[in-house]
């Protein structure tokens, strides 16, 4: 099993540390298929994704998980 670095980190993140752990968790679950179609098409780069948006997603999809962690 892979370890993530939001699974290692010990604080909140910040909103760069939630951009990563985005593209991380997004990595880990694209085909080869995602892949190629975002090599030949493009894709919306969460560096230009506003801060707030990114925190919306980023507790979205972590938001339980961290609140989970936090109290084990």
């Amino acid at each position: 099993m892979r370890v993530t670095e939001r699974q290692t980190r010990e604080n909140e993140p910040s909103v760069d540390e939630m951009r990563y752990d985005l593209a991380e968790q997004e990595a880990m679950n694209m085909g080869v298929s995602g892949i190629i179609d975002m090599l030949l098409y493009g894709n919306n780069p969460l560096d230009e994704v506003p801060d707030i948006e990114i925190r919306d997603e980023w507790n979205n999809m972590f938001g339980e998980n961290l609140k989970k962690d936090l109290t084990d």
